[in-house]
C-alpha cells in the first residue's frame, strides 16, 4: 500500500493522513456537538487535508527542500462542497490563512474568495483529486451524511461558518501540538490519548481508516468527556461561591451595607440556581459598591451548574481594571481555575524558561479558552467573533455553551453597538449561552435588541430586581451641580481637603489643575496627576500608592481623566467632577464613600463646568445630561433621571429627530451588519476578510510612544532601536507605551523628543528620547516650547 503522510518530526518520524485526519476529525466534531453540528464538524477535520493525499504533496513533504509549497486545503473545500457542506468548506478553505470571502460565480482564477479558488484548482486536476483519500476511508457511508439546509439568514450562516471553523482549527492544532510535542501542560491531553487508543494507534501508523460510525462515535466521546469534565469543574466552584455567600450571610458584625450587599447575593444564588430561569439575556443592575463583581460570578457559577453550561467568561471593558478582577477570582477559586486572556497578563509578558507550571498552563489554554472561568476584554471578546483569522477564531467554540458576563455594559461603544448586541444575541439564540448585562447605570439597550430580534415586545429580564426606593438605599453621596468655576478656584476649594479627588474631561485640564494645586503649597507629598499620558506602568504603580494612602488615613489628592471611574476601587470622601455624562458623573461617585463609613449628607459630589474647550466626544452626553436636568429631577442619582438619560442618548446616537435614511447607521458605522447579508453593494457573498478589517472596538489614530521608565523599559527600549520585531517584545512594551494623536507625534518628532524607530511602516513605533519630556508625576509633556524644535 501506497504511504500517505500529513506531517514529519524529527522526534516521532512521520504521520499518517489516516492519523491526522481521523484524530482531527475527532476533536472538530466533538467541538462542533456543543452547538448541534457534529457531522459537519467531523467531516471538516476529515477533510481539512484531503489535499495532501495529491502526488505533489507527498513530493513535497519527503523533500520540502527541493519542492515547493502545494495548496492542500482546497480539495477539502471542493470536495464538501459538492455534497452540499457549505460550513464545512469555507471552515476547510480558511483553516490555514484565515476565512476567505465565498465569493459569486463571477469570480476568477484571481480571485482569493472560495469560488476563485476552486476555480483555479480546477485547471490542475491533481490539487483536488480525493480519490486516494477515498481508498482509505469509507466514501460512500461518509456522502450518506446530509448536510445542514435548514433555512437561515446570511448573518446565522456566517456566524455558523465561524464556529466550525473555530472547531476545526483547534481540532487540528490539537493533533499537531500532540505528535509533534505531546504537551503534559494541555488540558486535552489525557483526552487526546483516549481517543487514539480508540482507534487504535497500530491502527492508524499503519493506515487502517476508521468506519464512518467510529468517527462519529468518537467525536461524541470528545464532546462527552470535555462536557463532564466542565460539569465538575463548574460544580467546585459553585459551591465554593455558595460558601463564601453563607459566611457573609451569618457574619455577625455586618453593617448596613453589609446587608443591602447580601440582600443582592442572594437574590442572585436563587435565581442562579432556579431551574425555571432558562438561558437568555438578563440584566444585573447592582448600585457602585453594592459588590456587584461577586454577585455577578456567584449567579454565573449557580446558572451554570443549574444548566449544564461549560464555563463563565466576563468580559471586561477596559485592560486597566481586569488585573483587579482577575485578584479577586483567583482569591477565591484559585488559580488554576481562572483563565485572564489579555495583551499584558503576566504569562504573555514572561520569557519562556521564567514561566511556571500555571503560567504554562494558562499559555496553553488562552489559545481555545478551555478553562473554567475566563476574563478577558471586550476588544478580545468582540474582534474574535469578527474575526477571520485562525489565531482569534480558535476559542470561539468555546464561548458555547457559557455564561457570559459583560462588566459595566454601559461601556460598549455605540458606534458597533449594533454588531455587538446582535453578535450576543445569536450567541444566546443558537450557542446555548446566557448573557448577564452587568452595571450600576443600565444603558437603554432594549429597543435595540427589539429592532435587532423584529420582535417589539421582547424583554430582558432583571436579575435583581429592586425598588427604585431599594436602589436608593444604595445612595450614599450627595450629588451637587455648583456650575461655572475656574481651574485655581478649584485648585483652592480642593486643597482645603486632605483627601479628594477630581475628574476633569481633558488630559491638559488635568494637567493644568494639577499644577495649580503645587502652586497652593499643597507639595507633591500625596499629590496625584492620572492621566493616559502616563503608561501603564506608572498609572498601576500610582494607583496603588493612592489605595495606600486612602487606607492610612494619609493626605491624598488626585486630579484624573475619566480613565479612574469605571471599576477603579478607590473610595475618597469627597470628589469633584466636570460636567460629563450622566453615567461619568455617577461613576465618579462611586468612588466617592464607597464603603458607606461616612453620611451622605457630608460626602458630596461637586459637580461643575469650567472655561475650556468641550471635547467633541462627550456632547452628546452632555445634550442628554441638560436633557435630564431640563426635566427637573430632585436627584439625578434616582433610576427614573438614568432612565431618561440613556433614552435620549440612544436617540442622540441614532441621529435624533433629523435621523437621515440611506446613511450609514450611527449604531453601526463600519457596516457590519450589512456586509453580513447581500444589500447593496456588497458584490461579494460572506466577506469575512472585509468584516475582519473594518470591525475594529477601539477606533483610534493614535500612535504608541514608549517610554523608558525603569531598567527593564530602558532594555526593551533599546532593543527595539537595535531592530528587534516580534510580538513578545511589543507586549512587554505594552505597559510602557503612551498613546497619542498624530499631530502630536509630529510636534514631538519635529522637537527630537521622540524617534520613529520604523519609518515607513504603517505599524511605525516611537521611543521618547528626551527623558525630560516624560515624568512619573504628570506623563508625557505633548507641548513643546518655543526654540525646542530642531531647524537644518
Amino acid at each position: 500500500m501506497e504511504e500517505y503522510f500529513a506531517r514529519t518530526s524529527d522526534e516521532h518520524g512521520y504521520e499518517t493522513c489516516v492519523e491526522h485526519l481521523s484524530m482531527t476529525a475527532a476533536f472538530s466534531g466533538g467541538f462542533s456537538r456543543t452547538f448541534g453540528q457534529l457531522e459537519e464538524g467531523m467531516l471538516a477535520g476529515l477533510f481539512h487535508d484531503a489535499g495532501k493525499y495529491s502526488k505533489a504533496f507527498q513530493k513535497r513533504i519527503r523533500d520540502p527542500e527541493h519542492v515547493a509549497k502545494v495548496d492542500h486545503s482546497t480539495a477539502g473545500a471542493a470536495k464538501t462542497g459538492e455534497h452540499g457542506h457549505l460550513y464545512a468548506a469555507m471552515a476547510i478553505a480558511g483553516h490555514h490563512a484565515g476565512l476567505p470571502s465565498f465569493g459569486t460565480r463571477g469570480d476568477t482564477v484571481q480571485d482569493s474568495s472560495l469560488q476563485g479558488r476552486i476555480k483555479r484548482a480546477r485547471e490542475h486536476s491533481d490539487i483536488i483529486n480525493c480519490a486516494a483519500m477515498g481508498e482509505q476511508f469509507d466514501f460512500a457511508s461518509l456522502s450518506s451524511i446530509k448536510a445542514d439546509t435548514t433555512p437561515r439568514d446570511i448573518y446565522m450562516m456566517m456566524m455558523r461558518i465561524r464556529m466550525i471553523f473555530s472547531a476545526l482549527v483547534d481540532g487540528d492544532r490539537l493533533d499537531a501540538e500532540f505528535f509533534t510535542e505531546d504537551n503534559m501542560s494541555r488540558e486535552e491531553w489525557e483526552l487526546l490519548h483516549e481517543i487514539k487508543d480508540f482507534f487504535g494507534a497500530a491502527s492508524l501508523a499503519e493506515q487502517q481508516a476508521p468506519s464512518t460510525d467510529k468517527l462519529l462515535r468518537s467525536a461524541e466521546m470528545v464532546y462527552q468527556k470535555l462536557h463532564d469534565k466542565a460539569q465538575t469543574a463548574i460544580a467546585h466552584l459553585a459551591s465554593i461561591a455558595e460558601n463564601r455567600a453563607d459566611a457573609l450571610f451569618t457574619k455577625s458584625d455586618k453593617t448596613l451595607l453589609d446587608e443591602k450587599r447580601c440582600k443582592i447575593l442572594k437574590q442572585c444564588l436563587e435565581e442562579g440556581d432556579s431551574s425555571g430561569l432558562e438561558r437568555g439575556i438578563y440584566t444585573l443592575t447592582a448600585p457602585t459598591g453594592s459588590g456587584k463583581t461577586n454577585a455577578s460570578i456567584t449567579f454565573a457559577l449557580e446558572h451554570a451548574r443549574t444548566h449544564g453550561l461549560d464555563r463563565v467568561i466576563y468580559v471586561i471593558p477596559y485592560t486597566s481594571i481586569i488585573d483587579q478582577t482577575v485578584a479577586v477570582f483567583e482569591k477565591e477559586f484559585g488559580e488554576e481555575a481562572v483563565l485572564p486572556h489579555y495583551a499584558e497578563a503576566p504569562y504573555h509578558l514572561a520569557e519562556e524558561d521564567d514561566l511556571n507550571p500555571t503560567d504554562v498552563r494558562r499559555n496553553l489554554a488562552s489559545e481555545n479558552w478551555n478553562a473554567p472561568i475566563v476574563v478577558t476584554t471586550a476588544v478580545q471578546f468582540f474582534e474574535s467573533l469578527y474575526s477571520n483569522k485562525t489565531s482569534r477564531c480558535r476559542k470561539l467554540h468555546n464561548i458555547t455553551n457559557s455564561v457570559i458576563v459583560f462588566d459595566e455594559a454601559q461601556t460598549l461603544p455605540p458606534q458597533h453597538l449594533k454588531p455587538c448586541l446582535k453578535a450576543i444575541l445569536e450567541l444566546v439564540d443558537h450557542y446555548r449561552c446566557t448573557a448577564v448585562l452587568c452595571t450600576a447605570t443600565q444603558p437603554e439597550l432594549l429597543p435595540v435588541l427589539r429592532e435587532l430580534r423584529n420582535e417589539p415586545n421582547y424583554e430582558v429580564r432583571e436579575i435583581t430586581a429592586m425598588s427604585d426606593d431599594e436602589i436608593m438605599q444604595f445612595e450614599r453621596t450627595t450629588i451637587t451641580f455648583t456650575g461655572h468655576t475656574t481651574l485655581q478656584e478649584l485648585a483652592e476649594e480642593m486643597a482645603s481637603q486632605p483627601q479628594v479627588l477630581c475628574v476633569v474631561n481633558t488630559r491638559k485640564e488635568a494637567q493644568g489643575l494639577y499644577q495649580l494645586l503645587k502652586q497652593e503649597s499643597v507639595g507633591e507629598d500625596g499629590l496625584y496627576c492620572l492621566t493616559t499620558l502616563h503608561c501603564a506602568y506608572d498609572r498601576k504603580r500610582l494607583l496603588g500608592e493612592i489605595r495606600a494612602r486612602l487606607a492610612a488615613s494619609k493626605p491624598c489628592r488626585v486630579v484624573s481623566t475619566s480613565l479612574i471611574e469605571a471599576g477603579v476601587d478607590v473610595d475618597f470622601p469627597v470628589a469633584y467632577r466636570e460636567e460629563a455624562g450622566l453615567d461619568s458623573i455617577l461613576q465618579t461617585a462611586g468612588r466617592c464613600n464607597r464603603e458607606g463609613r461616612r453620611p451622605k449628607e457630608k460626602s458630596i459630589v461637586t459637580v461643575f463646568s469650567t472655561d475650556g474647550p468641550i471635547p467633541p466626544f462627550i456632547q452628546q452626553n452632555l445634550d442628554a445630561l441638560a436633557h435630564v436636568k431640563k426635566k427637573g429631577f430632585e436627584n439625578v442619582n434616582e433610576p427614573a433621571a438614568v432612565h431618561a438619560y440613556f433614552m435620549y442618548l440612544l436617540n442622540l446616537r441614532q441621529g435624533g429627530d433629523r435621523r437621515l435614511r440611506n446613511v450609514a447607521d450611527p449604531l453601526d458605522r463600519a457596516n457590519i451588519l450589512r456586509l453580513h447579508s447581500l444589500e447593496g453593494d456588497n458584490r461579494r457573498q460572506m466577506p469575512f476578510d472585509t468584516i475582519d478589517q473594518r470591525f475594529h472596538m477601539i477606533d483610534s489614530l493614535t500612535v504608541p510612544v514608549y517610554v523608558p521608565v525603569n531598567g527593564e523599559a530602558r532594555d526593551l527600549c533599546d532593543r527595539l532601536m537595535n531592530g528587534e520585531h516580534n510580538r513578545m517584545l511589543f507586549r512587554r512594551l505594552g505597559k510602557y507605551a503612551v498613546q497619542i494623536w498624530p499631530k502630536h507625534r509630529d510636534t514631538l518628532l519635529k522637537a527630537g523628543k521622540i524617534v520613529d524607530v520604523d519609518s515607513g511602516s504603517t505599524d511605525a513605533s516611537y521611543v521618547l528620547q528626551d527623558s525630560q519630556a516624560y515624568s512619573s508625576e504628570f506623563g508625557l509633556k505633548l507641548e513643546v516650547s518655543p526654540g525646542e524644535g530642531l531647524w537644518i
